[in-house]
């Protein structure tokens, strides 16, 4: 949702100045005082256009100063999530000192504790990371300088998003059915957060079957029916979703926002 919403924001503009105020914060101020916020934050990861102005450190720090070498001036030609992935990639075209225009990638991976920022060359190659990796030299992925940049290897539970609704029913009934119904289905596919599970075991309870709830969901999810959902409970934003979360009754109110970039900043 995020991704659509930014992608006509984002398509053509340039990259006027990168800031890096926290360690795994970047900010890239675009023409028109816009600015995108890549978080990298294991407990926070996130991209969106942000009102919020941050302070930066006096002395620049590496990272930062690496991105200002490649990226400012850069027009950014996309942005584009692979495969249901938590991962925006921006495609750029920059020009180096002599101006030559290159092809770069900068990769906001946005996976919890694996979170990061990667800069990628046009043959695939990394620049450099927010967080390099080393995982020895048999590992499917090394994220360091000078190495070829390969997606995380894809989950061994297949995504309710990608199968037919006969594929979904067969899987569910491959699961312990005297489990709750948010665990059958995290324990199913990938690609279902606890919040949405729950929200779809809520809703077989109240009438109609754990994978009648799931083929509505993903039906709605395909059609691209998202919405930007605050969930605040005793005033305060508990939660946010991109569809209408009915679970918790009266205690939490479920209150639309006019943009998932607006609901981000607001709820961080």
């Amino acid at each position: 949702a995020v991704v659509d919403e930014l992608a006509p924001q984002l398509t053509g503009a340039r990259i006027e100045k990168i800031q890096q105020p926290a360690r795994d914060q970047v900010v890239l101020l675009l023409r028109g005082s816009r600015r995108l916020l890549l978080c990298a934050n294991p407990n926070q990861p996130r991209i969106h256009m942000t009102e919020k102005q941050r302070d930066n450190p006096s002395q620049p720090p590496m990272f930062c100063m690496l991105l200002r070498k490649h990226l400012v001036g850069a027009r950014i030609d996309s942005i584009t999530q692979p495969e249901h992935e938590r991962i925006a990639v921006l495609e750029l075209t920059a020009r180096d000192e002599l101006g030559v225009e290159s092809k770069k990638r900068l990769v906001a991976e946005l996976m919890g504790r694996s979170s990061n920022l990667i800069l990628v060359d046009a043959e695939g190659i990394i620049i450099d990371c927010l967080r390099r990796a080393d995982f020895g030299e048999d590992a499917y992925r090394r994220l360091l300088p000078g190495m070829i940049y390969r997606l995380p290897p894809r989950p061994q539970k297949p995504d309710a998003l990608e199968l037919s609704p006969s594929e979904r029913r067969a899987a569910l009934m491959n699961t312990d059915a005297s489990k709750p119904g948010d665990k059958r289905l995290t324990e199913a596919f990938s690609g279902l957060p606890p919040l949405i599970a729950r929200e779809l075991a809520h809703r077989s309870e109240r009438g109609g079957d754990l994978c009648a709830a799931l083929d509505a969901y993903a039906e709605s999810v395909q059609a691209g029916e998202l919405t930007p959902y605050m969930l605040v409970e005793n005033g305060q934003a508990r939660d946010f979703s991109f569809m209408r979360i009915t679970q918790y009754g009266e205690a939490v109110r479920c209150e639309p926002r006019g943009g998932f970039s607006a609901l981000l900043d607001e709820f961080y």
